[in-house]
């Protein structure tokens, strides 16, 4: 059975939420470059999204350790970014490749999945404190 490509929405706080793009194996290919505070502005962004993917700029980013990232972006902001570093340029682009297909090929509409980032429960506030443990 092959899986499409689809959106997925990712509550990442109480009152924030953001999308990312799965494959068709789950694997994230890029996602929001900021929270929303509602999910129907992902909604929004993700239609704005699959409707401009063609005229969207890109570029690529070097990180320390040989890292490279991509983020696609109009004249004065970011949309889209990579889920994770790649360790080479080429495998940057073919990732940025994988996302602009997935784009237009993942349904919008009825059906996008709304789950709850689990690191959450393993992050720190600065006190060193779980948000999942009560003090």
């Amino acid at each position: 059975m092959t899986k499409n490509p689809r959106f997925q929405l990712v509550q990442t706080g109480e009152q924030t939420i953001r999308w990312r793009l799965l494959g068709g194996n789950n694997v994230s290919l890029g996602s929001a470059p900021a929270d929303c505070p509602h999910a129907e502005e992902c909604l929004a962004a993700i239609i704005w999204l699959s409707a401009n993917i063609a005229e969207l700029t890109s570029d690529f980013s070097h990180l320390s350790g040989g890292r490279w990232r991509w983020r696609l972006h109009t004249e004065d902001r970011i949309v889209a970014i990579a889920s994770h570093a790649y360790g080479r340029r080429i495998e940057a682009q073919r990732g940025l490749d994988r996302f602009r297909s997935a784009t237009t090929e993942a349904s919008i509409g009825e059906g996008i999945e709304t789950i709850t980032d689990w690191r959450r429960k393993y992050r720190r506030d600065f006190d060193g404190y779980s948000p999942n443990r009560s003090r």
